[in-house]
C-alpha cells in the first residue's frame, strides 16, 4: 500500500485517480481549499501539504482553475496561469523539504504544442499560444523538484468521458440532430479515454521509466472532421451543420483556441514503455463511452 497525495483531488479527472487508488488499496490524501469529505480518504487544507508530503510516497499535482470556465478576460487568464505555478511551486517546495522525497506526478497539456499540424513527440518544443505560454511555464516550475525527486510530466489530451469533459457537449446536440464540425475540421484533436488517463498516472506513479516530459494522448492521431464524423456514425445521427470559428470567436473570444486550435501529437514515451493503452482506437473509444451512459 503506498500513499499518495493529490492536489486539485475533487475534480473530474482527480475523482477518477482517486478512485482508482482506493479500489487498488492505496491511502490517499487530497489537498484542497474548502473541500468536502470524501468518502475513503483524507481531505486536508494547503496549510496541511507538508505533512501529508512527508510520508507520501507520490504527489499527484493536478491544481490549477479550468480553462473551460468563464470568458478569458485578463482576470481569468491571470488566474489560470498563477493558479497553476503557485500550486505547483508549493508542492516542489514541500518535496524539497520532505525526509524521504517522493515522486512527483504532475499534470499539463498538449497545449504546450501551441497551434500546430506538425507531428509532436517529447523532444518539442513549446508553442506561441496562450497555452502553450501556460503549459511551459506550469512545467517549468514543476521540473524544479528533480534535483530531489522523480518527476513526470503528463501532457493531457482532450479526456473522453462518458458524464464530464468535451465528449457530453459534442454528444448532446448530435443527439438533437445538429451536430456538426467545429471550426475547419482540419485542426487535430488529440484524444484520449478517460480509463487510459488514469492507468498512466498510476503508472508513472508506480514506475522508474516514468520520468520527464510524457504525452498523454491516444496512438490514433485523428482531426475534428475525423473525430466528428466517427461520433456521428457510433451514435447513428448525421454530422451536417458545421460551427464557423467566426462565431466561435464571437462566443468565447480567446478560449475558442481550445476547439479552434490542434496538435497533432504522438505519445512516444508511452509506446516505447511498458504501458498498454486500453483504447487506442477512436471508434473503440466512443463505442465504450457511448454504451455507459
Amino acid at each position: 500500500m503506498k500513499h499518495i497525495v493529490i492536489t486539485g483531488g475533487t475534480g473530474f479527472l482527480g475523482g477518477a485517480i482517486n478512485r482508482a487508488l482506493l479500489d487498488r488499496g492505496d491511502r490517499v490524501t487530497i489537498v484542497s481549499r474548502g473541500a468536502r469529505p470524501i468518502p475513503g480518504c483524507s481531505v486536508v487544507g494547503w496549510d496541511a501539504l507538508q505533512q501529508a508530503v512527508d510520508t507520501a510516497d507520490a504527489v499527484i499535482n493536478l491544481a490549477g482553475s479550468s480553462v473551460g470556465g468563464p470568458r478569458w478576460s485578463a482576470k481569468v487568464r491571470y488566474e489560470i496561469l498563477n493558479s497553476r505555478l503557485d500550486a505547483t511551486k508549493r508542492v516542489v517546495d514541500a518535496i524539497k523539504k520532505a525526509p524521504h522525497a517522493p515522486c512527483l506526478v504532475s499534470a499539463s497539456a498538449v497545449g504546450f504544442y501551441g497551434n500546430t499540424m506538425v507531428p509532436s513527440n517529447e523532444a518539442m518544443g513549446a508553442g506561441a499560444t496562450f497555452l502553450a505560454v501556460v503549459t511551459d511555464a506550469w512545467e517549468r516550475e514543476a521540473v524544479k523538484a528533480s534535483q530531489d525527486a522523480r518527476v513526470a510530466i503528463m501532457r493531457i489530451g482532450v479526456v473522453l468521458d462518458a458524464a464530464e469533459g468535451a465528449l457530453p457537449k459534442m454528444v448532446t446536440p448530435m443527439k438533437m440532430f445538429v451536430g456538426g464540425v467545429l471550426g475547419s475540421g482540419r485542426q487535430w484533436l488529440p484524444w484520449v479515454h478517460v480509463q487510459d488517463v488514469v492507468s498512466a498516472f498510476l503508472w508513472a506513479v508506480d514506475n522508474e521509466e516514468a520520468y520527464g516530459v510524457i504525452n498523454l494522448v491516444a496512438p490514433e492521431a485523428v482531426t475534428m472532421k475525423t473525430f466528428t464524423t466517427a461520433l456521428a456514425s457510433v451514435m447513428g445521427r448525421p454530422s451536417w451543420l458545421p460551427v464557423p470559428a467566426l462565431a466561435l470567436r464571437l462566443l468565447l473570444g480567446q478560449q475558442a483556441d481550445v476547439v479552434l486550435h490542434g496538435q497533432h501529437v504522438v505519445p512516444n514515451r508511452l509506446l516505447g514503455s511498458n504501458f498498454t493503452f486500453a483504447f487506442p482506437s477512436l471508434r473503440k473509444a466512443l463505442g465504450h463511452l457511448l454504451s455507459v451512459r
